[in-house]
């Protein structure tokens, strides 16, 4: 279904790179491709234009974004209509902004976390490209700033998070359950860490509601998820 990624890992194999590693090929909606050496050489500030959910933002090679275009559109849409909308929303792991736009619409105040500067980058670039000045960016590790969730003055209505791979683990699991916070999004690659984490949440007296599956890795015994929590007696706009 991408032509154009078939394309570009032909001419790589073609070329034969000198040094052994792992490339990273990217398909923005516009059909250009970018083709990224990672590691030490990554970095380059080659850039590919996604839209989805009604949505654009640039990625710089490297800067994680979610896999299989089909599915981005509605992925993202999925995570939006579970936020809902309300006064402020707490963004965890935002990278480039692939969700925060659609939050920045919906939420009268976004506090956004990510911690790789290069994602930072593009996050505060695809911000001021949509003319959004109520999105505050924060650059540190989504774990530092749940521990000091006063010092940054946070006192969300919704959290969304999408962790990597390994989720948020038990420790800060317990600090996202003690936020203010009435709503919780969790999204996860990894059904058995996504189950850990949501094990404490559920312990410390909050409500799952519905897990959402995307095959966004078909073929693959992995599946893309969205986890909606809310607080007992929550009381949200959706």
């Amino acid at each position: 279904m991408a032509t154009p990624l078939d394309a570009a890992l032909a001419d790589l194999a073609a070329r034969a790179p000198r040094e052994d590693g792992e490339w990273e090929l990217a398909l923005g909606s516009d059909g250009a491709v970018r083709t990224t050496p990672l590691g030490a050489r990554a970095r380059t500030g080659e850039r590919v234009t996604v839209r989805a959910a009604g949505e654009q933002i640039e990625v710089s090679g490297g800067v994680f974004l979610q896999a299989n275009a089909l599915l981005q559109g509605a992925l993202a849409q999925s995570v939006l209509e579970a936020a809902g909308q309300g006064g402020e929303v707490l963004e965890l792991f935002a990278g480039a902004g692939f969700f925060t736009l659609g939050l920045a619409r919906r939420f009268a105040r976004v506090a956004a976390v990510e911690s790789d500067a290069a994602a930072v980058a593009d996050l505060a670039r695809n911000c001021a490209a949509a003319g959004f000045r109520h999105v505050r960016v924060i650059e540190a590790p989504a774990e530092d700033v749940l521990a000091a969730a006063r010092t940054h003055r946070l006192a969300p209505d919704v959290v969304v998070l999408d962790p990597p791979r390994g989720g948020i683990g038990t420790r800060a699991s317990e600090r996202l359950a003690r936020l203010p916070a009435q709503r919780i999004v969790h999204v996860s690659c990894d059904p058995a860490t996504l189950a850990r984490d949501l094990r404490v949440l559920v312990q410390r007296r909050w409500s799952l509601l519905r897990v959402i599956g995307f095959d966004l890795f078909p073929q693959t015994p992995h599946v893309e998820a969205i986890a909606v929590l809310e607080r007992a007696g929550a009381k949200l706009s959706s």
